[in-house]
């Protein structure tokens, strides 16, 4: 059984109280924004783990007629359904409206399990006013602050998401002022790994959702490198993997110059991906 609970997620809108996936049974509530899941996203990750012996995720359903229904645990996973207003026309393109009632609705949600599965609502509710506190914003700190070999700075790795997510580098000096701010990924915390020091100018950054370790240099005049060791050996497979991370900005910020030469090299080498990544960017260069 269970002993946390260490998940949640808001899954959507439902006509009935039953997770029907079918698009029949779906209601529109967030179009148009980007922002609308930011509450409930930094709600979550507050508030979580909390001690739990029988349910470790929950998936949450907004629904005009469920009230507020929890279904039991199976394999640690449980559904829950709470009331949402039935006209949702009010809630169109306003993404504060949308934020709170995604927070209310997780919030609502989570007090009903906790009476079912008889967990701790306390670090939720103060979770709650956090949230509100903060405008609704996501933005958390990846990992731990380092100070500099010689004392003189500290950074730290930050997250937050605007229209996307954006990854930065905050520098201080020792005295907690911030010196500067950058973006140099669009990665979370499942992603990237903690940061170090080389030397007592630059730092390191590694990047743990790909094999090879593959890694950011950050300097203190604030330029960066990513660094992919794999397509360093010249093989065409990860000379195209390194491309498509650039092309797509998948974990990284993206860099179409710079992933066009590594797919130029890979297709070169006969890369059959490369050349037909290659023939669609050079049709379609604006893309």
């Amino acid at each position: 059984m269970a002993k946390y609970l260490r998940y949640a997620e808001v899954r959507g809108f439902l006509r009935s109280p039953t997770p029907d996936e079918s698009p029949a049974n779906r209601l529109d509530y967030l179009s148009g924004c980007p922002n609308w899941f930011t509450g409930a996203a930094m709600y979550f990750r507050l508030a979580l783990p909390v001690a739990c012996a029988s349910v470790q995720k929950l998936n949450i359903y907004g629904c005009p007629v469920a009230g507020t229904l929890c279904s039991e645990s199976v394999l640690g996973i449980a559904d829950v359904w709470s009331q949402v207003p039935e006209d949702a026309a009010s809630l169109a393109g306003n993404c504060p409206l949308q934020q709170r009632l995604v927070l209310d609705l997780a919030h609502a949600a989570v007090q009903a399990a906790s009476k079912r599965f008889d967990f701790s609502m306390a670090t939720f509710d103060a979770a709650y006013q956090q949230v509100e506190a903060n405008d609704y914003a996501l933005e958390y700190q990846v990992g731990k602050t380092k100070t500099s070999p010689d004392k003189k700075w500290r950074a730290s790795v930050w997250c937050r998401f605007e229209q996307q997510l954006i990854t930065e580098l905050l520098l201080t000096n020792f005295e907690g002022t911030l010196v500067s701010r950058y973006p140099f990924a669009q990665a979370d915390d499942h992603c990237l790994g903690q940061l170090t020091w080389e030397g007592s100018d630059t730092i390191r950054v590694p990047l743990t959702a790909a094999s090879g370790d593959p890694h950011w240099l950050c300097s203190l005049d604030g330029t960066y490198q990513f660094v992919y060791p794999k397509s360093a050996s010249g093989s065409p497979h990860a000379l195209y993997q390194h491309a498509t991370m650039l092309l797509d900005g998948i974990w990284v910020i993206p860099d179409r110059l710079t992933g066009l030469a590594l797919l130029h090299r890979s297709a070169a080498a006969g890369y059959s991906h490369a050349i037909k990544r290659l023939a669609r960017e050079t049709a379609n260069p604006f893309q």
